[in-house]
């Protein structure tokens, strides 16, 4: 098992990454209060492959617990699915001293996240993620959203968990739709870490995309790290913090403007080549640093899933963006492996090239 940090003025807590280590759950919630009850928040499909296992093992232990199943996919990360939460929530006797469990991917997360940062001003919050994605990156971090008005997470908090259980044995149970999706974060913190993890991920990708448990393990564990660091440097995504959008806010804008029938992860890897075109346009790289970005997302085969149907669609989206300042779209651009530019403005002829470029490479037209 390995142990990560997430260092804060306030609220710091610990991701703890391995096989089986959801065993130690029952001593943290005992940590945390020893007569709360506990309200697992199971995204579906995982309580497809788990609920026996996950209610078996609360009885087992004495977990005093209530447990709820969330529908699946973005489209159910709305108001209607947070007040079915907080009617759940009030039906079972949550308190203040209540411990919400979110059981599942980013939008479980995600949900569970901002249920527990709202629901009687502040609950207690555990998060174990199930899938490659909220391993590497959404479970950590404290970020909580909901979609609104046909817009990703616009309305949200910051609300950092107690702590992070990251067990590796319901990657078994993860379809491989899921594994390519997780790679768009993985593939984002290769850009983002150094050459050594760029090159690692790049000779290991076959090995990851079949889950081979080590070299998966040692990838959840590096981006754990890099996120880790960050957010303990910068909570509130006030400066440092901004790298780790990078190619969100292409992202965001496809996954709306495709009424979210693609996974996030997709979305992702679309928004990496979209953001490194968008770099080379400006003349932060040159062709070759361009090649070589491309290089990793071009071995994952997205089956056309990124149809950029209407670029002022996509553009007009971004304009709602959260993270624009003064009606100004903001880019975090690669400049090399390990350096980013950030809050980079575009011109929308600029932005449409970028596009123009993404969707040529991503369908090979």
């Amino acid at each position: 098992m390995k142990k990560i940090k997430v260092d804060l003025q306030k609220n710091s807590y610990n991701i703890s990454i391995g096989k089986g280590i959801l065993a130690r759950l029952p001593d943290e919630l005992k940590k945390i209060n020893p007569t709360a009850k506990t309200f697992f928040l199971v995204d579906s499909n995982v309580n497809n492959y788990h609920a026996n296992a996950i209610k078996n093992f609360s009885e087992a232990t004495g977990i005093n617990y209530a447990y709820y199943v969330l529908k699946s996919g973005e489209t159910a990360k709305n108001f209607k699915q947070l007040n079915l939460i907080y009617h759940f929530l009030l039906k079972e006797g949550a308190d203040r001293k209540s411990i919400i469990t979110a059981v599942g991917g980013g939008v479980t997360g995600d949900l569970a996240g901002y249920a527990a940062s709202t629901f009687m001003r502040g609950v207690n919050l555990i998060h174990i993620p199930t899938t490659l994605l909220a391993m590497v990156d959404s479970s950590i971090g404290g970020k909580t959203g909901i979609n609104f008005s046909h817009k990703k997470n616009m309305v949200g908090t910051f609300y950092q968990p107690n702590e992070v259980f990251a067990d590796i044995n319901f990657l078994n149970t993860l379809p491989a739709s899921e594994v390519l999706s997780g790679l768009g974060e993985v593939l984002k913190y290769a850009f983002l870490l150094n050459k050594n993890f760029f090159e690692f991920v790049d000779y290991n990708m076959h090995k990851i995309i079949s889950g081979e448990e080590k070299i998966i393990q040692k990838v959840i564990i590096e981006c754990a790290a890099i996120k880790a660091a960050v957010v303990s440097k910068d909570e509130k995504e006030r400066g440092l913090r901004k790298i780790l959008n990078l190619g969100h806010t292409f992202a965001h804008a496809f996954e709306s403007e495709l009424n979210f029938k693609i996974k996030h992860g997709e979305a992702v890897i679309a928004g990496l080549i979209s953001a490194v075109f968008l770099s080379r346009r400006l003349g932060f790289i040159s062709e070759e640093r361009l090649k070589h970005f491309l290089h990793l997302p071009g071995k994952i085969d997205l089956q056309n899933k990124i149809i950029m149907h209407s670029k002022q669609n996509i553009y007009d989206l971004m304009l709602h963006d959260k993270k624009n300042v003064g009606g100004k779209i903001k880019f975090i651009l690669p400049k090399d492996i390990g350096v980013m530019l950030i809050d980079v403005e575009a011109g929308k002829r600029d932005v449409f090239y970028a596009l123009e470029a993404a969707s040529s490479f991503i369908t090979g037209k």
